[in-house]
């Protein structure tokens, strides 16, 4: 196989050619079946050696916003764990330029449009971050020469901010799914809820990864490329017996309504009328997670424990739970104030001299 002729993408069925023509340039050229393309990697050395200029620069057709996003989202689905939250952003933007040139739109253009959705800069960031992907992999496929989501300036977040449930709350929660839901939204939340799990890694979990025997969970693969094992405490292996009843000899642990696993984005609206039915703001799914963590935190188990079982990359973003609510804080406070006894009252200081000729208050008593 020539060292030229290379398969892109693999078991594609698209070969290119890459050369050094009679000037010296480098070119690229998409040909198609392997066959034709060593045909013509031959015949462009031979060109080269010959000193053959070719007739008019090589140019690629003008590919659409479409075209590069399909090709990005090939890419996400073979590559990512889960690909379905990029699906979702890369269909909203396919629906706004879909149909223009992928070269012709700019930075501008695009960082408008993410501004005009009003979105949080977290969410405002993924999009930018989607955004870049689609382009670096047209850019790999000689599609276009530049990226202009990599120019769109990044939204500082704030992650001091986390928010999870206190103990009323969770028993509102609980009492409105037990009265009005079936029994398999609960076995949700409280997976949810005592796991840690993020919703991609829960909702895309299957039986064989379940070892209800040995009270834990193997996650295979997860956001930050690596997996890792999540103890059952009591709470959540309750919950998970119960949903196998549920699931029946499905293979997937959590099902649709239809009775089909949820391979796409789970919709959630029983979870959102919840909310609104007890009265609670502020609060997503992926609050759930946070509410994992910060109890953890708040019961003294250390961050480096709190790190591996949420499955952060780095310590820093567990250190964001090290930041509590005013009452836990509060509660922590409150520890020393029996250093003096209430029922004792304080005594004027007087005044005693200490080795060094200095004074020294102290207390009578």
């Amino acid at each position: 196989m020539p060292r030229g002729v290379w398969e892109k993408v693999p078991d594609s069925g698209i070969w290119w050619i890459h050369y050094v023509d009679a000037e010296g340039k480098r070119r690229r050229e998409k040909v198609g079946r392997k066959t034709d393309a060593i045909k013509l990697y031959h015949q462009r050395k031979a060109e080269a050696a010959a000193g053959k200029k070719l007739n008019k620069p090589l140019r690629q057709r003008e590919r659409t916003f479409h075209e590069l996003a399909e090709n990005a989202l090939e890419y996400a689905k073979k590559n990512k764990s889960n690909p379905a939250d990029d699906e979702q952003k890369i269909r909203l933007l396919t629906g706004e330029f879909g149909s223009r040139s992928g070269s012709s739109l700019t930075q501008q253009e695009l960082a408008a449009f993410l501004e005009s959705r009003n979105t949080s800069p977290a969410t405002f960031n993924r999009y930018r971050a989607t955004l870049s992907m689609i382009y670096r992999e047209a850019i790999r496929n000689g599609w276009t020469e530049r990226n202009p989501a990599r120019l769109i300036k990044a939204k500082k977040e704030d992650n001091a901010r986390i928010r999870f449930l206190s103990d009323e709350e969770e028993e509102s929660i609980r009492l409105i799914l037990v009265e009005e839901y079936p029994e398999r939204f609960l076995n949700e939340f409280e997976i949810a809820l005592h796991t840690g799990m993020r919703r991609s890694e829960q909702f895309s979990l299957a039986w064989d990864q379940v070892d209800l025997k040995g009270k834990r969970i193997q996650l295979l693969k997860t956001k930050n490329g690596s997996g890792r094992v999540i103890p059952l405490n009591s709470a959540a292996l309750a919950a998970f017996e119960r949903q196998f009843l549920v699931s029946g000899h499905a293979k997937q642990v959590f099902l649709a309504d239809d009775g089909k696993p949820l391979i796409r984005k789970p919709i959630r609206r029983w979870f959102e009328d919840t909310m609104l039915k007890a009265q609670i703001r502020n609060f997503s799914w992926h609050c759930l997670r946070h509410t994992f963590a910060s109890r953890l935190v708040m019961a003294g188990v250390s961050l480096k424990a709190v790190q591996e079982l949420m499955g952060h990359k780095t310590i820093q973003m567990t250190a964001r739970y090290a930041h509590l609510s005013p009452g836990h804080l509060q509660s922590a406070v409150e520890l020393i104030s029996g250093a003096i006894p209430a029922e004792q009252p304080l005594k004027k200081p007087t005044a005693t001299r200490t080795a060094t000729g200095t004074k020294k208050a102290t207390r009578k008593g």
